[in-house]
């Protein structure tokens, strides 16, 4: 075990500063990779916060398409060239950690899911939680309106999770639209 010989208890000094590998594997293999979005409550801080977990891919397109529609605002009398060239600056979808969430494997022809390939498991350093809501005693707190509607959070700074969105007994104030599905 980890024992220290002055210590009656393990050294465990490191281990709460690493991501719990489950949520890693499931943000990587099931979101990332499969494109799943999965409804899922963390908690971080003493906070507690719902949405969607969703793709690194999705939350950079969004970002992208924030950043490139506010300096459109900005642009005077904008040419086409001038339109193509910030479409090509905000373009930050080139900027995933989870690289191999693209099934480009040279050496596995036939795309088969081999366990024993450690580059398929990339070590991921965020999670993208879509329309959270921060929940607390008085009136939760939503950001499903904002400019960019996606949280980006360090998996180092989860203290716990679970699956599921969590429900709001008062759904006066977050009404489901028609298409929305709860998980």
């Amino acid at each position: 075990m980890f024992w220290d010989d002055d210590s009656p208890l393990p050294d465990t000094s490191g281990f709460w500063q690493e991501p719990d590998f489950l949520l890693a594997d499931l943000v990587s293999a099931f979101v990332n990779r499969g494109g799943m979005q999965l409804g899922l409550t963390i908690f971080m801080k003493g906070m507690v916060i719902t949405g969607t977990l969703v793709s690194e891919e999705e939350y950079l397109a969004t970002m992208s398409k924030m950043f490139a529609r506010q300096a459109r605002k900005s642009m005077l009398h904008p040419s086409a060239d001038d339109l193509q060239a910030t479409e090509e600056l905000f373009d930050f979808t080139g900027l995933t950690e989870d690289d191999a969430a693209k099934p480009e494997d040279e050496d596995n022809e036939d795309g088969e899911f081999d366990p024993a390939d450690d580059a398929r498991f990339p070590t991921i350093r965020h999670m993208h939680l879509k329309d959270p809501v921060i929940l607390q005693p008085q009136s939760s707190i939503s950001f499903s309106h904002s400019q960019l509607p996606i949280m980006r959070i360090r998996l180092t700074a989860v203290d716990g999770w679970m699956m599921g969105k969590v429900s709001l007994d008062d759904d006066a104030d977050f009404p489901l639209t028609p298409n929305e599905v709860r998980h």
